[in-house]
């Protein structure tokens, strides 16, 4: 990789040859979509857009999501069907979410419509997130039904879409709604928040949120082990004393209304995010020896923009925009482990427009285009120098999207292809790698039979293809500047029945889901003495296949007392089937149980509400080899919490109590990274709306 011969600097001029051809191509079918709907806007017509099913996801919104509005994101989305939740070690670790064992990376997270990306370690951390401002949370498998959307969209093989509630003024002559919340919890754990919205007046609106996270998040916890014969060893009782956690959160937005003669309808919003923490890593437990040494420092902030335009009934367009920047500060001073103190800063550009075209009744076709470049840099904190060896990558990625979908009754038949070309560029005397290349085809059919009774049948088949992301080659360790892409074919059969009333069963739901996935090269990345670096390998090939069925159901009783109750199962088998002979051929690839769930039960009545969890997860293992010696057993959690809302005025306040864990149960979510056994949190919540 870091050779600087003449044959390096012949391969380089060449790469600089193609990409200027490249950038001829891609710089014509930028300027033509992004004109294109200037130039027919001024000669639109205003009509009526006609909404399209699409694929059914699990998501919450309305009184479900208000419910959970007083948890913290992560918390809430553990509840979800066929996800693995991953936690390492309460505040001050990494929350990430995998879904139907993809990995974590797999899953791509959208806020407001535009991907995260997180240059560390390749997942996006959810504990940076709340749900203070979300008005919708949903997880897609698969990808969206509906084909508008941006090319970045089509990419991910599951994807989970956080969407900040637009502002609604419910009182009379009211233009601020205010909403104050402080938590307060186990270790020394204060956590306030603010947000203020605003109506401007000439169809535009403000929203400020502001967030502080302050923890000691010192806590003891057991640990045993087993041999290799299955035995088990001593126990090891400890105390985490380094998952301190300082950090704060800031959003703003500006959201308006775009109201001419010239389209039907439009929308544009402006999104400012910034997040700045500073916390200890909990360390991994090593030989019945815990490492305690890791720091890190992050400020993560980006602008994003989108507008979106009804020109008329047969044309919609979409522009987006978003400029990104990240920091990341990194130091073990543990003389245990390798000493480091490195600085990460990434920064990236977003261009995407996106077209949807009404052909005839009923048969709608889209086009996309996404442009996105980043630049990675490394320096030493202690010289801020850059190291000899690091070779400053940069990338530029191109994403085309074509799509159509065609309606006639309750069915649905979307087709799309996503075409991915990324050239990779590096200093002068670097190997910047082979540009990469891959066409991404994808079907779903959605069909609702009947009118009146909401039963649906969704099936669908997908190809992706994923390259390696900058943590996965210039940071991980081993192997990672020689992973392979990725490439992985799924499918998807399911379906499910809801209904609503005002009988004594006012809503209930049922959705059951089965699926196969086989993955080509698969990227896998486990903690390995640093948390914050990963390891990183391919898997030849691993074969995945299982279902999901998850219930729920409302009993409405006289006096306005109702008793919810969801439950959730997962069994999902995920197979190394790389070479059979491997010792661990067909053996359970690691950290994903064969057997997960859930269940709530909720009572409410007269502002009061009652609310049980339990949370399961089976056998796993820590290792490709599925032995005794790698066994982790299942964790599963009892949580309760009690709530009661009350109204003075036109304001309203709710406190609420929760035990999470509350029998003590010593358990981990991740091999080597042991949870609380149990933890307490206070709530207050005060509103005007």
């Amino acid at each position: 990789m870091h050779g600087v011969g003449a044959s390096k600097k012949s391969k380089h001029s060449l790469q600089m040859n193609r990409v200027v051809q490249n950038r001829g191509w891609v710089a014509a079918l930028a300027v033509a979509l992004l004109v294109s709907p200037v130039a027919t806007a001024q000669n639109a017509l205003v009509k009526t857009t006609r909404v399209v099913k699409g694929a059914a996801p699990i998501e919450l919104k309305g009184k479900d999501l208000e419910s959970f509005r007083m948890y913290p994101l992560a918390d809430a989305v553990r509840y979800f069907s066929g996800t693995q939740f991953k936690d390492f070690g309460n505040m001050g670790g990494i929350t990430s979410l995998n879904v139907r064992s993809l990995g974590s990376d797999r899953m791509g997270v959208f806020y407001n419509g535009i991907e995260v990306g997180n240059t560390v370690n390749g997942q996006v951390d959810l504990s940076k997130f709340s749900l203070d401002n979300v008005g919708n949370l949903s997880i897609y498998s698969g990808q969206k039904g509906d084909i508008f959307q941006a090319a970045r969209d089509f990419a991910s093989s599951n994807s989970i879409y956080i969407t900040t509630q637009r502002p609604l003024f419910q009182r009379e002559e009211s233009s601020m709604n205010f909403r104050s919340q402080l938590r307060l919890g186990s270790n020394w754990m204060v956590n306030p928040s603010i947000s203020i919205e605003n109506d401007l007046g000439h169809y535009v609106y403000s929203t400020l949120n502001v967030e502080v996270m302050a923890a000691r998040n010192i806590y003891p916890f057991s640990y045993q082990r087993q041999d290799v014969s299955g035995n088990a060893l001593e126990p090891y009782k400890g105390k985490r004393s380094n998952s301190q956690l300082n950090a704060v959160r800031v959003e703003a937005a500006l959201h308006g209304t775009i109201a001419t003669e010239a389209v039907q309808s439009g929308t544009w919003n402006v999104f400012a995010y910034h997040y700045n923490d500073e916390r200890g890593i909990p360390g991994q437990i090593i030989n019945y020896k815990l490492y305690d040494g890791e720091r890190l420092r992050e400020r993560n902030s980006f602008v994003q923009s989108t507008t979106r335009l009804d020109i008329n009934d047969w044309y919609r367009t979409q522009v987006m925009l978003k400029i990104s920047s990240d920091y990341t500060h990194y130091s073990n001073l543990q003389d245990k482990l390798a000493l480091t103190d490195e600085v990460f800063r990434q920064y990236g550009a977003y261009l995407s427009s996106s077209h949807q075209f009404t052909l005839l009744e009923g048969w709608r076709a889209s086009l996309a285009y996404d442009l996105q470049f980043d630049m990675l840099r490394k320096t030493d904190a202690l010289t801020n120098t850059q190291p000899k060896g690091f070779s400053r990558p940069r990338r530029l990625v191109n994403l085309l999207a074509v799509a159509s979908q065609y309606q006639i009754g309750g069915l649905s038949l979307q087709a799309s292809a996503l075409g991915t070309y990324v050239y990779n560029m590096a200093s002068k005397g670097f190997d910047a790698g082979k540009n990469e290349m891959g066409i991404s085809p994808s079907f779903l059919v959605y069909y609702q039979p009947f009118k009146r009774i909401d039963f649906f049948i969704q099936a669908y088949a997908k190809q992706t293809y994923r390259v390696p992301n900058y943590s996965d080659r210039y940071i991980s360790r081993l192997i990672g500047e020689e992973l392979k892409p990725e490439r992985q074919r799924q499918a998807d059969f399911g379906l499910g029945y809801s209904r609503k009333s005002h009988d004594f069963v006012s809503d209930f739901g049922i959705n059951a889901d089965g699926y196969y996935q086989m993955v080509y090269n698969k990227i896998i990345a486990y903690p390995r003495g640093q948390l914050y670096r990963w390891t990183m390998t391919n898997l030849g090939k691993v074969q995945v296949y299982g279902g999901n069925a998850s219930a729920y159901v409302t009993f409405a009783f006289p006096g306005k007392f109702l008793v919810t109750s969801k439950v959730q199962y997962t069994y999902e088998k995920s197979l190394d089937v790389t070479d059979v002979n491997d010792n661990y051929y067909k053996n359970q690839i690691p950290n994903v149980p064969v057997h997960s769930g859930s269940a709530i039960v909720r009572l409410s009545w007269s502002g009061w509400e009652l609310n049980y969890s339990f949370l399961y997860a089976g056998t796993r293992y820590s290792e490709q080899e599925n032995i005794p010696y790698n066994e982790m057993q299942p964790w599963y959690t009892h949580d309760i919490s009690l709530s009661k809302l009350f109204k003075v005025g036109e304001w309203r306040f709710r406190a609420m109590a929760e035990v999470n864990n509350m029998i003590g149960d010593a358990f981990e979510i991740v091999t080597d990274y042991p949870m609380p056994k149990q933890t307490v949190r206070l709530t207050l919540t005060t509103e005007l709306q």
